[in-house]
């Protein structure tokens, strides 16, 4: 089940932004994030979103603000949509004008009850921003395809400030070509749990040697023997941007047209059934 679409849209050409139940974009990512994760059943994923995209063009038609999915390349096959806002309140705002919003209602209940023949489990995440835990967030959203998405849970009684210390400590030193948004997850998931948001080109940039001075100044400044008194469990998995789901704003888009912008798949017309004929004896 889903009841909104987005990270959404990261709008200004020069960095994240996202619109708000249609508002003003705010800068930076979002400070509140809710997340609907959904697991496709075996054989089901080509179906399923091919109905989530038709539930996105319904939404778009409405009105809905700027969305975009991802689809799981790696690990179990999942779809994420991910919803920004400035509040928590605002979020609470959005998901009651699902009751409010008669033409929001109607779609709801035109999809909703379909994802049960595709879906065998969905779960809503909620997670804030932890600026502290992120680096160089401020990035053109439409020159990537791919999110690395790094699921760490830390044991109980323990949390990211000496790892996270550490990490930044060695980005300070090496200076790596790359960006990452970090979120605490408030409520969906195990206690001490945080998602790390990594944009990814193309899987081209993983066929280039790993940057060595960063590697040293991790190692230097402890990073692994903070990583095993801390961590309980980390999984990294790579997520491609899946813009038949997605909704983004024209600055995002025209980064790359022919990818956000792709032509949709219809249904081929049935063919016209011959005529028989017979010949007269």
């Amino acid at each position: 089940m889903r009841k909104i679409l987005v990270w959404a849209a990261f709008a200004l050409l020069a960095c994240p932004a996202i619109v708000v139940a249609q508002k003003a974009a705010m800068h930076g990512p979002p400070k509140v994030l809710e997340i609907v994760r959904e697991d496709s059943k075996p054989g089901k994923s080509i179906a399923h979103r091919k109905h989530e995209a038709a539930w996105t063009q319904a939404f778009i038609k409405a009105g809905y603000p700027y969305s975009l999915a991802i689809s799981s390349v790696t690990g179990p096959d999942q779809d994420w949509f991910m919803t920004g806002f400035d509040t928590y309140a605002e979020l609470e705002k959005l998901n009651d004008s699902f009751e409010s919003n008669p033409v929001f209602r109607q779609i709801m209940e035109t999809f909703s009850p379909k994802e049960a023949e595709f879906v065998s489990e969905s779960r809503f995440i909620f997670a804030k921003y932890r600026p502290d835990l992120s680096y160089k967030p401020d990035f053109k959203l439409g020159e990537y395809k791919y999110f690395n998405v790094l699921v760490v849970r830390y044991k109980l009684g323990s949390g990211p400030d000496e790892v996270g210390k550490i990490v930044a400590a060695a980005r300070e030193k090496a200076n790596p070509d790359s960006h990452s948004i970090a979120y605490e997850v408030t409520s969906g998931m195990p206690v001490s749990t945080y998602i790390h948001f990594t944009p990814i080109k193309s899987l081209a940039n993983w066929d280039e040697p790993p940057n060595k001075a960063f590697g040293d100044a991790l190692k230097e400044g402890g990073f692994y023997d903070a990583v095993g008194k801390t961590v309980q469990l980390a999984e990294s998995r790579l997520f491609a941007f899946n813009p038949r789901l997605s909704y983004v704003s024209d600055n995002v888009a025209k980064a790359n047209p022919s990818f956000w912008h792709p032509k949709m798949e219809t249904a081929a017309a049935p063919a016209a059934k011959k005529e028989m004929k017979t010949e007269k004896k």
